[in-house]
C-alpha cells in the first residue's frame, strides 16, 4: 500500500525531505515513548525519544528504519483535544489529523444531551465534521423519538441510529462515510465505539465488553487509541471512553454550537454580559418567555465559563513563560 491509502496528502508533503535514510509512517498505535506506524509496505515498531516530543495516533512521523527510532513528528492539520481533567491549562491531544468524528451515545441508558454538546465543542474545535450515531438502538422502543429530539434542538448534524449487534443503520452510518479520510469513534465508555467499529469492518477486529448491568456503565473496554484500515479505504479510529470531557476549544466555538442562543447575545444592553444578573440581558429575556431550551441554555453558560477560564490560564501561562 502506498501512503496515500493512510491519509497522506500534500499538507505533510510540504514538510520533506527529512534526513537522508528516513523513511515516513503514520501512527496506529502509541504509547509514552513508543508507535507502531504504517509505513508504505509494512507496520513498523518505532522508539520515541523525549526529544521528539509526544505523538499521538494520526501522527506522521519520520524514523530511521534500521534503528527504528523516530526523528521527527510532522505538524498536524488538526487535532481533537481535551484539557486534563485537574489541570488549569494541560492540552492532551486526544486524536491527530482526522476528517470526521462520530460521536457515539448509547440508547440503553438515558441520554445525555449535556455530553453531546460538549463532544461538538471539541470536535468544531478540531476542525474535523461532527457525526451523531445513536448506538444500541435496539435496545430503546423511543428510538426515534430520541433521535427527533436531537435533530430538532440542532439540525446542522447528522444523526444516525444504529445497532452493532442487529446491523440496525450501519450500512447509513458507513455512506456517509467518506471514501479518503480518517473518522474517529469518540464517547463514553459503553457506548459500544468497538462494536460499531467491528460490525462496520464485518470482523471481531477489535476487544468489546459488555455494560454493567446494575447501572449500565461502560466498562473500560478500549485502553489505547487504535487507527484501522476500513475496506473502503477509509481509516477508523477507536478511542476510550471519556466519562467527563473538558473540551479544548474557545468561547467562540462554544457560540457556535449554541447558535439560537449566542446569536441572542448581540441584543443585550451591556456588549460584555455575562447572562447571569445583568439588567437588560435578552438572552435571559428569552429563557423566561420560554424561547430557548433551559438545560441547553444552563449549558451554553457553562461551556461559556470553562472556556473563558481556559483562556485566561493559557495567556497567564505564556505570559509567565516570557
Amino acid at each position: 500500500m502506498s501512503l496515500d491509502a493512510y491519509g497522506w496528502e500534500p499538507f505533510f508533503e510540504r514538510q520533506l525531505p527529512g534526513p537522508p535514510g528516513t523513511e515516513t509512517g503514520r501512527v496506529r498505535l502509541a504509547t509514552a515513548r513508543r508507535v507502531d506506524v504504517f509505513a508504505a509496505d509494512r507496520t513498523v515498531p518505532v522508539s520515541l525519544p523525549r526529544n521528539v516530543g509526544a505523538a499521538a495516533v494520526g501522527d506522521w512521523v519520520l524514523f530511521d528504519p534500521k534503528k527504528r527510532i523516530a526523528t521527527k513528528i510532522l505538524a498536524r492539520r488538526n487535532a481533537l483535544a481535551r484539557n486534563r481533567p485537574g489541570h488549569a491549562a494541560k492540552r492532551q491531544v486526544l486524536a491527530a489529523n482526522i476528517d470526521v468524528a462520530l460521536i457515539v451515545a448509547a440508547l440503553d441508558r438515558d441520554l445525555r444531551p449535556r455530553q453531546i454538546e460538549r463532544y461538538l465543542t471539541s470536535v468544531l474545535a478540531s476542525g474535523a465534521a461532527p457525526l451523531i450515531v445513536l448506538n444500541k438502538a435496539d435496545q430503546c422502543p423511543t428510538s426515534e423519538e430520541v433521535a427527533r429530539m436531537l435533530r430538532d434542538a440542532d439540525a446542522r448534524y447528522p444523526v444516525v441510529m444504529t445497532s452493532a449487534t442487529t446491523g440496525q443503520g450501519v450500512d447509513t452510518l458507513q455512506g456517509l462515510l467518506p471514501e479518503r479520510g480518517t473518522i474517529a469513534l469518540a464517547g463514553p465508555s459503553g457506548a459500544g465505539k468497538s462494536s460499531l467499529i467491528n460490525a462496520m469492518l464485518q470482523s471481531q477486529r477489535l476487544a468489546t465488553a459488555s455494560v454493567r448491568s446494575q447501572d449500565n456503565r461502560g466498562r473500560h473496554t478500549t485502553t489505547r487509541r487504535e487507527l484501522v484500515v476500513h475496506p473502503n479505504g477509509c481509516l477508523l479510529m477507536d478511542m476510550p471512553g471519556i466519562r467527563e470531557l473538558y473540551p479544548w476549544s474557545t468561547p467562540e466555538v462554544v457560540d457556535q454550537v449554541f447558535p439560537e442562543i449566542s446569536g441572542l447575545g448581540q441584543d443585550c444592553y451591556y456588549r460584555d454580559c455575562r447572562h447571569e444578573s445583568e439588567p437588560g440581558c435578552s438572552i435571559r429575556a428569552a429563557a423566561q418567555d420560554g424561547s430557548i431550551d433551559p438545560g441547553r441554555l444552563a449549558s451554553f453558560l457553562e461551556l461559556r465559563r470553562e472556556q473563558e477560564e481556559l483562556r485566561r490560564s493559557v495567556a497567564e501561562r505564556h505570559s509567565g513563560a516570557d
